[in-house]
């Protein structure tokens, strides 16, 4: 099946993130010693760079297509560079001063950001290669997050086994565990995009390497404000949910791991369904209506969840917010539709960069929403437990919540005439 051989590499891919954010600071603050500061402006300076160069893989890759007819040979490459990457960042040698280790810290993390960036943007922009039908691409797409959330579950399991069975260096066994999970997913999908790779249209042009142009396209912008402010939301709800289920309802560490665990399983299950769903809705309706309800539940339940009571939290925060989240296939899938629309009309496949593009800006409101979110937390820890309490749930309900229904209000923008996702 051509969707579930496409998605495969997903799995490999996004456990590298997942593990990345989880567990790398960790590691080389408690592990190797390095001091948190150092530590943190190592892995912010990586980031940064990993935004910058987010735009320039996907011109190359498509150059690339242009000239060969294809962007699936970036696979095999991208993954030898991340493997080898990966292995030397979690496997340092001893180094006994913070500059020696800072030193390697920051080499090793711009070296994974360059690698991830040369795998998972030309991946990423395959989908527009594989089919020329809107819908398939909305498949294409799903399976792909489907894998990308398995591939989660496995950037928090993995570590966690090797180190609570107490293994000899557990960073240094999970990264070859991840390498074995990139290379069975990216084989399979390199495989599957050989098979089913669609050359371009004779008269598709090469495109000149231009940051300005996609910022110039006037379907594309609306689209790109929504998803950074959605993606901020995002940000602000992972990054303060321990906060919230550990403090403000006071669950052990089995009812959040259950809290998480069914969410990511709702998440998976919906995302058939929203692709489902767009056969008789516009993707842009759906879209927003899964997103707004997001924000209005997030806005009026979430606050008001009982503590210690995990059936309510399983009922709305895991199953109603999963189902909603799935809604986000959506996003890349109109993406797709306007830049395979931007192509039809000037001649000229620029989908890697697009998705460039895409990636360095969710990369800015991350860091941006991360970033705030140290001052919200600040802001929540008070003297008086019920006005922190408090505090927590206001950001991690409303803020989130309106984040949610501006973007849903910049998609309304998405309505011009003529456009394809009317």
């Amino acid at each position: 099946m051509k969707g579930a051989g496409y998605g495969f590499a997903e799995l490999g891919i996004n456990c590298v993130e997942i593990f990345i954010r989880l567990h790398l600071l960790v590691f080389y603050t408690e592990h190797v010693g390095l001091n948190s500061t150092l530590a943190g402006l190592a892995l912010g300076l990586a980031i940064f760079w990993d935004a910058i160069i987010d735009p320039i893989v996907g011109h190359y890759s498509d150059r690339l297509r242009t000239r060969r007819g294809e962007r699936y040979s970036l696979l095999p490459w991208g993954f030898l560079f991340l493997s080898f990457s990966i292995l030397g960042l979690l496997n340092p040698p001893f180094l006994k001063s913070s500059w020696s280790q800072f030193s390697y810290l920051l080499f090793f993390s711009l070296l994974v950001n360059t690698a991830y960036t040369t795998l998972s943007v030309p991946y990423s922009a395959l989908v527009g290669d594989l089919s020329s039908e809107e819908h398939e691409r909305s498949r294409l797409i799903g399976w792909r997050l489907a894998y990308g959330n398995i591939g989660a579950i496995c950037g928090i399991a993995i570590p966690s086994y090797f180190l609570i069975v107490k293994e000899y260096k557990p960073y240094g066994l999970t990264a070859w565990a991840i390498v074995g999970l990139l290379a069975v997913g990216t084989f399979i999908s390199w495989l599957t995009a050989r098979k089913y790779n669609r050359p371009p249209d004779q008269n598709t042009q090469q495109g000149i390497f231009s940051l300005s142009m996609p910022f110039r396209n006037k379907q594309f912008m609306p689209l790109l404000a929504a998803y950074f402010i959605a993606n901020m939301g995002l940000t602000f709800n992972s990054s303060l949910a321990l906060y919230f289920y550990r403090l403000r309802l006071k669950f052990d560490e089995k009812q959040i791991s259950l809290v998480l665990l069914t969410f990511l399983i709702i998440f998976t299950l919906s995302i058939p369904l929203w692709v489902y769903l767009v056969r008789f809705v516009s993707k842009k309706k759906a879209l927003m209506a899964g997103v707004f309800i997001l924000g209005l539940t997030a806005t009026f339940i979430y606050p008001f969840l009982p503590p210690k009571d995990l059936v309510w939290t399983l009922l709305f925060a895991s199953g109603l917010g999963g189902a909603l989240v799935g809604s986000a296939v959506l996003l890349e899938s109109l993406l797709t539709d306007i830049v395979k629309d931007e192509e039809a009309r000037t001649g000229k496949d620029e989908l890697g960069l697009y998705f460039g593009v895409w990636k360095m800006i969710g990369k800015i409101s991350r860091g941006l929403a991360l970033a705030v979110t140290g001052q919200i937390l600040a802001w929540a820890r008070v003297d008086n437990p019920a006005s922190s309490y408090f505090r927590l749930s206001l950001a991690f309900g409303p803020l989130v919540g309106c984040l949610f229904i501006g973007a849903v209000l910049i998609l309304w923008k998405l309505s011009n005439a003529g456009s394809p996702l009317k």
